[in-house]
């Protein structure tokens, strides 16, 4: 009897240091993520001056008012579920910063040009994370049966297709007059 209660004491001690360092490395992972989900880190990098400019001037940027705020990790993460979330924020940061350290160009105008149905960089999820009422009253009778017909899932166009300037304006544009040359964003493949 003595001999079990003598092997209690190590076990305890190893199940208490093992639950300490499991909270320790949820809480600095957790702070980790925070810091990096910010608008200012994503534009800490001179590749993503043309995101944030554009970003700025559009819809969801600080410069217009009455519209919904929403950071780059707002739209460009998926919002299904904590896994995927941070298995999609792992992948892009390692892309980005390989990017950044290689001086890897991307011809961000050419991507949008040749951009597939529903490629967009964005994700429905992010869209539907804020927008969760999509048939407010008082929206226009044309986005009301667009939205209806979403919801109801008798369409298969996704939020991008109807609002494609909601993220960064007429990026488009702004490619094409030449506005991103040179800025040669990393981006991991998203726009």
């Amino acid at each position: 009897m003595k001999q079990a209660e003598g092997k209690r004491g190590p076990v305890a001690a190893a199940l208490a240091v093992g639950f300490v360092a499991a909270a320790a490395a949820g809480l600095l992972t957790a702070s980790q993520v925070r810091s990096t989900s910010s608008v200012e880190f994503c534009a800490s990098c001179h590749e993503m001056t043309l995101f944030r400019r554009t970003w700025e001037t559009g819809p969801h940027g600080t410069a217009r008012m009455g519209a919904i705020k929403a950071r780059c990790v707002d739209c460009h993460l998926p919002h299904e579920g904590v896994v995927g979330y941070l298995a999609v924020k792992t992948r892009a940061g390692i892309h980005d910063v390989l990017a950044h350290l290689t001086g890897k160009k991307t011809d961000w105008l050419s991507k949008w040009k040749n951009r597939g149905p529903h490629v967009h960089g964005a994700y429905e999820s992010g869209c539907r994370h804020c927008h969760k009422d999509l048939v407010v009253p008082g929206i226009p009778i044309k986005a009301f049966s667009a939205h209806r017909a979403y919801r109801l899932g008798e369409t298969t166009l996704h939020c991008l297709d109807c609002h494609q300037k909601a993220g960064h304006g007429d990026i488009a544009a702004v490619l094409q007059a030449g506005g991103g040359q040179g800025d040669g964003p990393a981006g991991g493949g998203r726009l």
